[in-house]
């Protein structure tokens, strides 16, 4: 090889190395300078429900804190499977993140062939949780739990309870209760929490399994909803005289939690930069105050802890829902 030859392999190889290192500092400055664009915050269920609120109270919060814009984006068909496609689909850089609950992230894939799975996605923290209960329409014939169940049993499969969605962790809970209890009911999913109201109050199902009073608040105070049982260990601090559906003599406990969620392989630093995040804002006034403060937990539940919630429910439910 002549002099000539090797002088342009050297500066050839050099050039290479300068190219490699340039992009290298690039993608870490970009990393370090997270966020430079908006950030998409998926959203698997319709606007105007309570994990629509929680999703708009952290993403303005965080966008204050990180100095970007989160901008909500929701995609409620397909059960919330539409918006964990997108967010499983997305680069894993921080500029794609989502709320989801159980029945979207774990639920949904365990009990239907979708293009994702739990473990497509990396948990941030909690930023919310949210009890739930039974109730009825003000001039329901039921008035207590134990009258709609013993309906149930003596009618089976003509008493219709609505539930958010058909993979919700409350659609699942109501199956697991059927199949353990031997009461057939006329489960009604709907596209969230706002259907389902609008669905109860019209009379178009005899009860609902719903979201404690983030849901019912309004229209128990306006006499329209009657609730009837608390689904989870206590009862409702909301509605005290509401007994637990335990103290009824069922076992129903289910908690909807709202955890933020990025496609798995976020760099560290955005990941700790957004899980730091949501712990300041489940702090922050204005966000407790959009939420309800007795729905953002005291303690913080950070990434690993809100991974293992979700990891459990799966755990808990993978025989029910095995395809």
């Amino acid at each position: 090889m002549n002099k000539t030859r090797l002088f342009s392999t050297a500066v050839t190889v050099a050039g290479l190395s300068l190219a490699l290192t340039a992009c290298s500092g690039a993608s870490k400055t970009s990393s370090e300078s997270y966020p430079t664009k908006p950030v998409t915050f998926v959203m698997p269920y319709a606007a105007g429900g309570p994990s629509d609120t929680t999703a708009r109270a952290y993403g303005a919060c965080l966008g204050k804190l990180v100095g970007g814009t989160f901008v909500v984006e929701n995609l409620d068909s397909g059960a919330g499977a539409v918006a964990m496609q997108k967010l499983a689909g997305a680069k894993p850089d921080g500029y794609t993140v989502g709320l989801s609950t159980n029945g979207p992230l774990v639920l949904n894939p365990m009990s239907n062939d979708l293009a994702y799975s739990q473990d497509d996605f990396q948990a941030l923290g909690t930023m919310a949780a949210i009890p739930t209960l039974f109730a009825v329409p003000k001039d329901s014939p039921y008035k207590s739990l134990e009258d709609l169940f013993d309906a149930a049993k003596a009618d089976p499969g003509k008493i219709s309870i609505g539930v958010p969605g058909a993979t919700s962790s409350l659609a699942i809970e109501l199956k697991r209760l059927q199949q353990e209890s031997g009461i057939e009911f006329a489960m009604v999913p709907t596209s969230g929490s706002a259907e389902l109201i609008t669905n109860l109050l019209g009379g178009h199902i005899d009860a609902a399994f719903v979201n404690d009073y983030v849901d019912v608040e309004a229209q128990v105070k306006d006499g329209a909803v009657v609730p009837l049982a608390a689904a989870g260990e206590e009862r409702s601090e909301a509605f005290p005289d509401a007994p637990t559906a335990k103290e009824a003599g069922y076992d129903v406990k289910t908690t909807s939690v709202y955890g933020l969620f990025a496609p798995k392989g976020l760099p560290q630093n955005i990941s700790d930069k957004l899980e730091s995040g949501i712990e300041t804002c489940s702090k922050d006034p204005e966000v407790i105050s959009q939420i309800g403060d007795r729905f953002v937990p005291n303690s913080f539940s950070d990434a690993a802890a809100t991974q293992q919630v979700f990891t459990d429910m799966r755990t808990r439910y993978e025989s029910l829902l095995a395809k």
